[in-house]
């Protein structure tokens, strides 16, 4: 089978590297794997160009990572069959533009999913039964790392949070939530807000009015080996709401060795058990989440024990066990 990969241009890095593994293991189950090229300018621009270039016509299948509206139509008119691989819920997207992005998504053949809860969330969307279980892989650490922030977090310092934010309407109760769990605190803290958008004045406004102003730095977007470094700096990685498809910053963050606070709801139960890889507070509570960072400063030796088992917990999400998932799923549709 000829599969041809359309890689995700948003991928960590600035290379995908599921396609990549893909490609290069796509032999030992005797497939080929080429990856595509799109062209650029707008959706709509792209997807005439795709068209007239009669893209996919030499393929017998295509996979999308992640939702891409151009390739999924032009593969759709073509009549190959078409697998997206989804890591998003889309829960920051607002509600009049989530129809034309499921119906886009209807197109596919099979969806491949990291989490129980997006398989769930799918039938939602009106394409029951298309949903297959791919773990997310992810291999960045660094045994030199590790040793550094395990010093880090046995010594004492300001407690330093880190939180990432795309400044959509989506993202304003999170962030109310974590600003007013921080007022609760009666210890040294700092507060870092990663991540740009068009709420951020408004949010800034806001930390000022219920925040001492020296305690929370907005970085705006930064690249992601940046947004590595603060992990690795930070003492807890809060996410505030749990609301992706999977939650991706939390296992950056463990591969880093930063403990995470996390809500016990979406995706995040199926990362992160309370106490032993990270910590999970009641989603919505702001004492709850209070509580958690206030045990995590607390206790003593609790965090470097969250960072040993969240390694671990990134050791586990190995590629073999993605690939293989993936070719799985592929070669089902040809059946």
């Amino acid at each position: 089978m000829k599969i041809l990969l359309v890689p995700d241009p948003a991928s960590p890095y600035g290379e995908d590297a599921f396609c990549r593994e893909l490609s290069q293991r796509a032999a030992a189950r005797g497939h080929e794997a080429v990856l595509a090229a799109l062209p650029g300018g707008t959706p709509e621009e792209a997807q005439v160009r795709l068209g007239a270039e009669c893209f996919a016509r030499d393929c017998d299948m295509v996979l999308i990572n992640s939702f891409q509206a151009a390739p999924i139509r032009a593969v759709h008119a073509a009549g190959k069959r078409l697998v997206v691989r989804l890591i998003d819920s889309f829960a920051e997207v607002p509600a009049a533009q989530l129809p034309p992005m499921l119906d886009c998504l209807r197109m596919a053949d099979r969806l491949l999913v990291p989490s129980c809860y997006l398989a769930d969330l799918t039938q939602s969307w009106g394409v029951a039964g298309k949903a297959w279980p791919v773990p997310y892989a992810y291999d960045r650490i660094r045994a030199r790392q590790i040793t550094l922030v395990t010093m880090r977090a046995s010594r004492p310092a300001d407690f330093q949070i880190i939180t990432t934010c795309k400044f959509s309407e989506a993202c304003r109760p999170g962030l109310e939530l974590l600003m007013s769990a921080a007022g609760r605190l009666r210890f040294d803290w700092h507060l870092t807000v990663l991540g740009q958008g068009p709420l951020l004045p408004s949010i800034q406004n806001r930390a000022r009015q219920i925040l001492p102003e020296q305690r929370v730095l907005f970085t705006g977007e930064l690249p992601h080996i940046k947004v590595m470094e603060f992990f690795r700096s930070a003492k807890v990685y809060v996410d505030p709401t749990g609301t992706e498809g999977f939650p991706t910053m939390s296992l950056y963050a463990l591969s880093e060795g930063c403990p995470v606070v996390a809500p016990r709801c979406g995706a995040m139960t199926e990362l992160i058990t309370d106490g032993k890889n990270g910590m999970l507070f009641n989603a919505g509570d702001a004492a709850s989440l209070a509580q958690a960072l206030v045990t995590l400063w607390s206790v003593r030796g609790l965090s470097l024990q969250l960072i040993a088992e969240g390694i671990k917990t990134v050791e586990r999400h190995t590629w073999d066990a993605t690939v293989a998932a993936a070719f799985d799923a592929l070669e089902d549709l040809t059946r």
